[in-house]
């Protein structure tokens, strides 16, 4: 009886360190959805101290990135440059959200709040400024950062007082007005071509400021570019501008409907948390990131 009592726990002994390296093979982790959680990996110093620009955020996502309606967001890692998948929501992976129905609201990583990452190490904050995204070159002390601080469309472009990304222009075009002028719905060829320049979404750039010196808003005021100061996940600085919302077109001057959107085009810059200034360490060259080739250049 003690002999089989002692073989009995030996087989127990054998089954279970036998199931050992089953649960913890190659080091993978898998949920109950079936999900493979990727190690996460140190940031690479190549992200610092350079601009980054983006282009085309939302084209060509890869599996698990899609929003699965207008009112899911798309998750962004500023730090990794790169698209994140939407299993990773309550994680420190990604900085921004872009959501909505025009996907126009942009929003931050922040644990603590109520939002998409909330739950998580997450310290992300977000602040608008009434600055042109060259002429910001520190992170303003005392700056109130908000979360989840989500940034959408502009009171240049309503009637409200928030500060925003970018403007819409409503059935006309305030921005472009001479491009519909020529609307009469008893000319199809005129209305074909105005409707083209009506209900438009115009990132508030310095490039578009810059290009359109005499456009003023529905309260009749100079349209001023928007620079965004971000705190990541980790607690690191970005300033952020967005550039465009219609795919391949980066130009305001060719800008109009008929481009797929929204997808992203904006232009940003990493600085560590204790170096707090923009302006003077910029010792790289700018990387370019085309989301639709899913490809990455070194440029001016």
């Amino acid at each position: 009886m003690i002999k089989q009592c002692i073989h009995t726990r030996i087989k127990l002994i054998i089954i279970l360190f036998g199931l050992i390296p089953t649960f913890f093979s190659c080091g993978d982790v898998y949920d109950l959805n079936g999900f493979d959680w990727e190690a996460d990996t140190p940031l690479s110093d190549s992200v610092f101290n350079r601009e980054i620009i983006i282009y085309n955020y939302g084209d060509n996502l890869p599996s698990g990135h899609s929003p699965l309606d207008d009112m899911d967001p798309m998750l962004f890692s500023l730090e990794r440059f790169s698209s994140i998948n939407l299993n990773y929501k309550t994680t420190e992976r990604w900085d921004l959200s872009f959501s909505s129905i025009f996907r126009s609201s942009i929003g931050i990583n922040n644990g603590k709040s109520r939002g998409i990452g909330y739950g998580s190490s997450a310290v992300g904050g977000i602040v608008v400024l009434d600055t042109p995204y060259s002429k910001v070159t520190h992170v303003p002390e005392n700056l109130l950062f908000t979360a989840p601080g989500n940034v959408g469309l502009d009171a240049q472009g309503t009637l409200s007082y928030e500060m925003g990304h970018a403007v819409y222009t409503f059935g006309g075009n305030f921005v472009r007005p001479d491009k519909v002028s020529g609307y009469d719905e008893n000319d199809p060829a005129a209305s074909k071509e105005a409707n083209l320049y009506r209900h438009m979404i115009y990132c508030l750039s310095e490039d578009l400021v810059n290009k359109f010196p005499k456009a003023k808003n529905l309260q009749g005021k100079p349209l001023r570019p928007r620079t965004m100061i971000i705190k990541t996940a980790r607690g690191n600085y970005v300033k952020l501008e967005t550039i465009s919302i219609y795919k391949g077109v980066t130009d305001p001057l060719q800008m109009r409907r008929g481009y797929a959107s929204p997808m992203y085009t904006f232009r940003y810059t990493v600085i560590r948390a204790e170096e707090a200034r923009f302006g003077f360490v910029l010792r790289k060259p700018a990387l370019h990131v085309n989301m639709s080739t899913n490809t990455t250049s070194v440029g001016k």
